[in-house]
């Protein structure tokens, strides 16, 4: 009994999926931009491509992001205070100018506390810029992804040899 193996090369589908991720990532941060997500620009700032590899038989793309991309992205369900630390960053960031009430302007604290007690009563409405990049993506780049499988396989399938 012998066995034969078949190595395969894709280095034109290398290419291609360096080229989703990149556009992928130039995507997603013009949507941010655009939905007016752009606070202190951290999350946009921290979006970085990781590269492409090739881990138990499957084919990784990566990113690495603020860790809070998920609430942009999902929203947040009512229920629990968010961080007020995080919440204070934000309003001293944005600037968000305080109103005065009955001739009362609040604190900076005390108007990251009103905004956490929205968040906490009505939560986050989704953004969905992630997913929407994702589609737009892979509808401008699919052809290129297929063209360049064909090439490698057609490629390679020419120099198998068995003797």
């Amino acid at each position: 009994m012998e066995t034969i193996t078949l190595s395969f090369g894709f280095s034109n589908l290398q290419k291609a999926l360096d080229i989703f991720l990149n556009d992928f990532i130039s995507t997603y941060k013009s949507l941010l931009i655009r939905d007016n997500k752009k606070a202190s620009g951290n999350l946009i700032n921290s979006i970085k491509s990781l590269g492409i590899v090739y881990i138990n038989n499957k084919i990784q793309a990566s990113i690495e992001l603020a860790s809070y991309w998920k609430y942009v992205e999902y929203g947040r369900k009512p229920g629990k205070f968010p961080p007020p630390d995080k919440i204070l960053n934000w309003v001293n960031v944005k600037p968000i100018i305080p109103r005065p009430l009955n001739g009362i302007k609040p604190t900076t604290k005390q108007l990251a506390f009103l905004i956490s007690r929205k968040i906490a009563r009505d939560g986050i409405k989704a953004g969905n810029q992630f997913s929407e990049a994702l589609d737009l993506v892979w509808s401008r780049q699919k052809d290129n992804i297929e063209n360049a499988v064909s090439l490698d396989l057609e490629s390679e399938i020419s120099v198998i040899k068995i003797k």
